[in-house]
């Protein structure tokens, strides 16, 4: 198969596969999405009790505390939810295709 068909061809699959998950594909990643936002937690909640026992008071504070957890979670998202970014689904058709800037309503060319 020659290069440009097999590009046209990566390309076509990249469509077909960045179409919006069904709840019953979403719900495959549940248990790794449940279990990077535990460690997210976890470790926040470890970094303030370490904080707070060291002096720093003011992590004993109900408001702080959800400030950080928010934070944390806004800051890490990207990691939390990355199974379920599109861009993930390129790299399960092709490997070459997980950096590339493929979109798929982009218009191929013809020539």
């Amino acid at each position: 198969m020659g290069k440009k068909r097999r590009e046209e061809k990566l390309r076509r699959m990249a469509a077909e596969k960045a179409r919006p998950r069904s709840w019953r594909e979403v719900l495959r990643f549940f248990p790794g999405l449940f279990l990077r936002t535990f460690v997210v937690v976890l470790g926040l909640g470890i970094v303030m009790t370490l904080l707070a026992s060291l002096g720093l008071s003011f992590f004993t504070n109900f408001w702080v505390q959800g400030a950080v957890y928010v934070g944390g979670y806004v800051l890490l998202q990207r990691w939390i939810m990355g199974p379920l970014h599109p861009s993930a689904r390129l790299g399960q058709i092709h490997p070459s295709l997980r950096s590339a800037k493929i979109h798929p309503k982009q218009p191929l060319k013809k020539k």
